[in-house]
Formats: structure tokens, sequence, C-alpha cells
């Protein structure tokens, strides 16, 4: 590049600079445009243009500039981290893996940034990778805090229990506060009048503390004292850590209202026998319905077949919706983005959810989908994918409601901390699985929580059979079952199956009584 070419680049990247700066996203995107046309080449111009574009709900254009960096082979650590959770964050989990995994990192000297990496593989479910990143950590500079925790988080979703808790004890040796170690720990077995954290959690509230430690101690006590039926004391833990999390939520339930509403005027397209490649390659199984109710517990089931791979909880399917409508939003619950979903190509949805998904079934010709917030994509799914299987799971009204507000989640499911915002959002899944049900009917199989627990090779036999699957013996030995699990129900599946948790929400029915009476005002309860 000739000096009068590289100083007019270096003018249109300060252009674009001062652009941000006045916050003028218009004369930035077209300065770093130009930039571009006169070198294509210019990473920084891209990354600006694909972090303006997400910005802006240019979900396709966002993509586009992340994969033409990936194309130039990139392998500067710095870059590779940037990259991989940019893509990350837009549902390009293949190449996101690939950057945070990528050979270059094995001559980093920089532990914090193989931690945060090794962090990223763990949430995308590539623990052998993340266990790597970890060793070079702690080969550079010891065992730290936070590469315990996660250590104690990949044994967890191996299965390794005991090996999962001394990770963790050696995080709160190190760090005697860190607050989501503690909440691990509850979590890993269940607690005894003999062997429990219970003072220790109480010390650490009684301090001065983050509302976001706050909330997440304030579980695990719940966790330990729940366990030791202490259900006053627990129930006061629990209505601690809810009000500090729903304190700390931009949750919106009318504009939740709204979706769901655009939702249920949805009406199915014309219908087709298939779509072009719809039926190429290994096909999904989607397990759907509200989380904590006995999601993971089928997925272990379907994942002891030989021709089905768990491959966890997948966010492909609304992440591609979102590329087809081209508009990025962060809330998964979004009416401008279901009304716009009318008017998709649901070939290229159904195309594209498998160019994305696919790779995960490890040569088995199925696999499954867990993510239980696609109830709401029912109708995208059967249109786009006419092969798939859909499996609903239910589970009473009470217990259901009970399992979320005693679980602490991340930013998924904001309407679980209060008992009649979760009633109301209880009220607005029934109301769309019914829909979807009288749009879909034959599709979408409901298998009872209370029945599965209670008869499991009876139910196997039955969700099999809608599979297209053979009977196997022995699928329902989920303790058996080897496989990682990282839902937050990756303890519990390591036990095998028992009715114990049937009506569980009788423990808590006096504390319980606004949810119950909204259930029953709304028509759920007798």
């Amino acid at each position: 590049m000739t000096a009068v070419n590289e100083q007019q680049a270096q003018r249109l990247w300060t252009q674009g600079e001062n652009a941000l700066a006045r916050r003028d996203r218009a004369g930035a995107r077209a300065a770093f445009q130009s930039l571009l046309a006169l070198q294509p080449g210019h990473v920084p111009a891209r990354l600006r243009l694909s972090t303006l574009a997400t910005a802006q709900g240019r979900y396709r254009e966002a993509v586009a500039e992340l994969k033409a960096i990936v194309a130039l082979g990139p392998s500067e650590p710095e870059l590779l981290a940037l990259l991989a959770g940019m893509l990350h964050r837009l549902g390009e989990t293949a190449e996101a893996i690939g950057c945070a995994s990528h050979a270059s990192w094995g001559s980093s000297r920089d532990p914090a940034q193989l931690e945060d990496m090794a962090d990223l593989l763990v949430q995308m479910g590539e623990l052998d990778a993340a266990s790597l990143q970890l060793d070079r950590a702690d080969g550079i500079s010891g065992a730290s805090a936070k590469s315990c925790y996660l250590r104690g988080n990949i044994e967890l979703f191996r299965g390794r229990l005991v090996e999962a808790s001394a990770a963790t004890e050696a995080c709160l040796a190190r760090a005697p506060a860190h607050a989501q170690a503690h909440w691990l720990l509850s979590r890993l077995r269940r607690q005894t009048e003999a062997s429990n954290h219970v003072p220790r959690l109480q010390a650490l509230l009684a301090r001065d503390l983050p509302a976001g430690d706050r909330t997440v101690l304030a579980f695990a006590l719940f966790k330990e004292l729940d366990d030791l039926e202490r259900h006053e004391d627990a129930w006061q833990a629990l209505s601690l850590g809810c009000s500090t999390k729903r304190a700390m939520l931009d949750y919106r339930p009318g504009d939740e209202a709204r979706a769901f509403e655009a939702l249920r005027r949805w009406r199915a397209p014309v219908p087709r026998e298939s779509l072009p490649g719809s039926d190429e390659g290994p096909q999904p199984i989607f397990i759907v319905g509200l989380p904590r109710t006995g999601t993971t517990l089928l997925e272990r089931i379907l994942g002891g077949h030989p021709e089905v791979e768990n491959a966890g909880e997948l966010d492909d399917l609304p992440l591609q919706l979102r590329w087809c409508c081209d508009r990025f939003s962060k809330n998964f619950v979004d009416a401008e983005l279901f009304e716009a979903a009318g008017r998709i190509d649901f070939a290229v949805l159904g195309q594209r959810y498998l160019q994305h998904a696919q790779w995960r079934a490890r040569g088995k010709p199925r696999f499954t989908d867990k993510l239980p917030l696609n109830f709401l994509h029912v109708g995208f799914i059967a249109e786009a994918l006419p092969q798939a299987r859909i499996l609903h799971m239910t589970r009473d009204p009470m217990d259901s409601c009970l399992s979320n507000l005693k679980e602490l989640f991340a930013e998924a499911y904001p309407y679980s901390y209060r008992q009649d915002e979760l009633a109301d959002h209880y009220g607005r899944y029934r109301r769309l699985m019914s829909h979807w049900h009288a749009l879909y009917s034959g599709r979408i199989l409901d298998i009872a929580y209370e029945a599965l627990v209670s008869d499991p090779e009876t139910q196997a036999r039955r969700v099999l059979e809608f599979c297209g699957l053979s009977w196997v013996p022995g699928c329902v030995d989920i303790a058996s079952n080897p496989a990682p699990v990282s839902t937050a129900s990756s303890a519990q599946v390591r036990e095998a199956i028992h009715k114990e948790r049937v009506q569980n929400w009788r423990k808590y029915e006096a504390q319980l009584q606004p949810l119950r009476d909204r259930l029953m005002a709304d028509g759920w309860l007798a």
C-alpha cells in the first residue's frame, strides 16, 4: 500500500473514532466501511462495524464482519479472546470454540486470559478444552481461586462430585468470600446435620456485601437449610435471595405479556411436505417446557439410547431466528421479533439451525436440544424442521413454580423471583402450549414428570416410539450414564430415578399461599 493510501486509511480510522465519540453511529459506519474498501483486511474496522451492527440490531452484518475476521486466520491471543466472546454471543459457537481453543494459546503467558477462555469453553460445553486452558494457566502462576472454581464446575458437569467438592474448597481456601463457590458447594450433595456449611454462610451474610454476592449466598443458605428440613429458616433465606435478585433485574411483565400475545396470534403458513435439505444428516429432538420440570431427566433417558447424542441446552434456534429476522435482541422474549418471524423463509431457518447444531450429534443420527425456552418457538420449529420431534415436559403447577422460585438462574428466567410474576408467567406458558397443540396436533408429545418418575420404562417406551426409536433396555438407568450434564440438575441426575420431589411444594404450603391463590384464580388449580 502506498504512503498516500496509508495516510488516507489513518484519516478514515480517526474520522470513524471521532464519530463514535460524538455518538454519530451513521457517520462512524460510513467511515469504517470506506476504510475497508481501501483495506479489506483492517481488523479493527471490522470489529467496530460488528459492534455497531449489534448495537443497531443488524444481526446479519454483525455476524458477517466477525466471520470475515476469522477467515483471515488470526492467531493473536488478544484478538482471539475478543472474537470468541463476540462470536459466542451471536450464536456462532463452532467458530467461538475454535478461537477459544486455538493452538496459539499454548504460547500465551497471560493466566487471566487463559482462565477467561476456559470459562467461555465451559459455557459452551467444551470441558476437555477448558481443562487444557486451565492447565496452561496453572502452569504459569499456580492455581488461582478462579481456576479452582472452574475446575469445580467441570468436575460437577462430569459427575465427579468428590473431585468437584475438593476443587471448590480449594477455591475457598484462596478466596473465602467467593460467593459462587459457596453456592456451588451447597449443590454438590445433600447436606446433613453432621456435615453442612450453614454457620459459614450465615457469617458471610452478616457482612456488608454487594447485592450480587448477597443473592448467591442467600440461595446457597436456602439450599442447605432446605436439605436440613429447617423450613422456616430456609424460607427466610429464599425470600432474601429472591427479593435481592429481583431488585437487580429489569424485568417488565407487560413486555413479556405482549410477546406471548404475539405468539398466540401466530397462524401456520400453508403446509409443506418437506423443506430443501431439512431431512439430511442428524435430526434434533427438542425438549421444551418450564425449567426444573424434569427436562434434564428426560434428556438423560434419551441419551441412554445408542442413536441419540445429548447436545445440552442449545441457543442455536433462537439465535438463528434472530439472524433470519435480522434483529438483535438480548431478550429471548421479544414481541417485535416474534411479529417479524411470520415473514421469514422457514427453509433458511431450518438450514441455518442444522448447519449450526448438527455437528453436536457426533456421528449419531439424532441429538437432543434441551433448551426449555424453546417452548416459545414451537411453531417456528414445526415449520422449519419437519423431521424434528418436540417433547414437552409437564409438571404439577405448584411443583413447577416452586422449582423455579428456589433456583438461582442467570438472566434467562427473570419472572421467577416473585410469586405473583411467577404465577402469571406460568399462565402465559400454559396458554401458549395449548395454542401450539391446537395448531400442530400430533407434532408435540406431552410427558408428565409424575408419570415419568412413577413408571419410567412405560413413559420411556412411549417417548422412544414417538421419536421413531427402538426400545433399548437400560436407558432409564440414568445413574450409570457417564455423559456430562451442565444444567442446574447436574448433581441430581447422577441419582437413580425416584419420586421424592413429587408434591415437594407442600413443605412450604403456608408460605406459597399467594402463589396458590393466583394460580387458582387463573384456573390452573382445582
